[in-house]
């Protein structure tokens, strides 16, 4: 009774899970992660900006900065619907290089984000560059403070 072939021959299945729900958690945690990242479009310019009690004016699309680091390194940054360039520039190539971005967008505004180390003097000449190159207005960025 006890010796049936029934109970001799069964063999165990061999249980192993299914990995793809775990693949697809996997797959959904890397895109949450992705986009909800936020990237510095500084390009690796330090600038300690000064501080303002004026709230920020209105965020443009499509702008044109200069960067000015304490150590007088300059960049020009263009943020565009197709995406932000960082192009480095040297002070006697500014109004050029200037001049041909202002050239790629609609409005001719340009931001200055000069670090506040920097000497009043060197702010001023690079103010009347961007003036002689195009530039219709010019905003002074700040942190709130």
């Amino acid at each position: 009774m006890f010796g049936s072939k029934r109970f001799m021959n069964y063999q165990r299945k061999q249980l192993s899970p299914d990995l793809t729900p775990l693949i697809d958690v996997v797959f959904l945690l890397l895109i949450f992660f992705m986009v909800a990242t936020t990237f510095d479009d500084m390009g690796g310019v330090k600038i300690e900006l000064p501080k303002s009690q004026i709230e920020k004016i209105e965020e443009l699309t499509e702008k044109v900065s200069i960067l000015m680091t304490k150590d007088n390194l300059l960049k020009i940054k263009t943020a565009t619907d197709s995406g932000t360039n960082i192009t480095d520039v040297n002070k006697e190539d500014l109004k050029e290089k200037l001049a041909l971005e202002l050239t790629k967008i609609k409005n001719k505004r340009v931001a200055i984000m000069a670090d506040r180390e920097l000497d009043y003097g060197e702010v001023i000449d690079i103010i009347s560059d961007i003036k002689l190159s195009g530039a219709e207005s010019i905003d002074i960025e700040t942190k709130r403070k």
